[in-house]
């Protein structure tokens, strides 16, 4: 609410709150939301907006945390100006315009505020998903990813990635799967009882894996590749303070792992 007591915005997602915020230099929540109200005006994605604003800002079109070059560009994105048309095309594309060099994305999506240099998991999740820098499609935060493989951390990844293929194909909610991937076989009678059908409890897992297949299949059919796949140069030459971490995993090793389960799930 702003000081008349008015709602601004609701609600002010954490996401927003990393992205668009503290990521654009932003520390006042007001500002956050005062921004946050206008992309949802626009229609548009506060993760991909907030990466967006911090790439022009870190490349030198403007200092951290100016609140005015945010809120024109976002007018700009409103009125259809040649910036605002380039803007909105969201930051891969934007990078590659004005030919920056450190572009936060995998497959032209902008990466969330999970940095793949710590939540390793996370990181290969999106490496390897179709959907790009989605950290809902494999994200273990908790997950502690010190001294693991690639192996090791795919295979903590792909279990989730069918979890959350199975929530977006039926449509639930990702954030009820600590209720939904213990209980397939509630929810399976539950469809059987609202289509007259009658499927297995396998089904689900079975729908999972064919939906992360068949978006693999699109993604090659694509023309998409291992370069496509691969985390943005800067997560493995800069180290991430306070802890100094680089990311140590490539996209030839985890597309290995996915064809190596692919071939073992068909």
């Amino acid at each position: 609410v702003d000081e008349n007591g008015k709602e601004v915005v609701s609600p002010l997602e954490y996401e927003t709150i990393g992205l668009l915020g503290t990521n654009c230099g932003i520390e006042d929540p007001d500002e956050v939301a005062y921004l946050n109200a206008i992309a949802n005006d626009l229609g548009i994605d506060t993760i991909e907006t907030g990466a967006m604003l911090a790439t022009l800002m870190d490349h030198g079109q403007a200092k951290f945390g100016d609140v005015k070059f945010m809120e024109e560009a976002l007018h700009d994105i409103r009125i259809g100006s040649e910036r605002g048309k380039i803007l909105a095309m969201g930051t891969g594309r934007v990078g590659k315009h004005f030919g920056f060099t450190r572009i936060p994305v995998i497959k032209n999506q902008a990466v969330s505020a999970y940095d793949p240099r710590v939540i390793e998991v996370t990181g290969i999740s999106m490496m390897m998903t179709a959907q790009g820098a989605d950290h809902t499609v494999g994200n273990l935060p908790g997950h502690d990813c010190k001294d693991q493989t690639t192996e090791q951390l795919a295979d903590k990844s792909m279990p989730v990635q069918v979890a959350c293929a199975i929530a977006d194909s039926i449509g639930i909610c990702l954030f009820g799967r600590s209720v939904t991937n213990e209980n397939h076989e509630l929810i399976v009678n539950a469809i059987n009882a609202a289509l007259g059908t009658e499927l297995p409890v396998s089904f689900l897992h079975e729908l999972g894996c064919a939906t992360l297949k068949m978006e693999w299949e699109f993604n090659a059919l694509a023309g998409f590749t291992d370069a496509d796949n691969e985390l943005p140069a800067f997560f493995y030459n800069e180290p991430l303070p306070p802890t100094g971490k680089t990311a140590r995993h490539y996209a030839p090793e985890v597309s290995r792992y996915r064809d190596t389960w692919i071939a073992s799930s068909s």
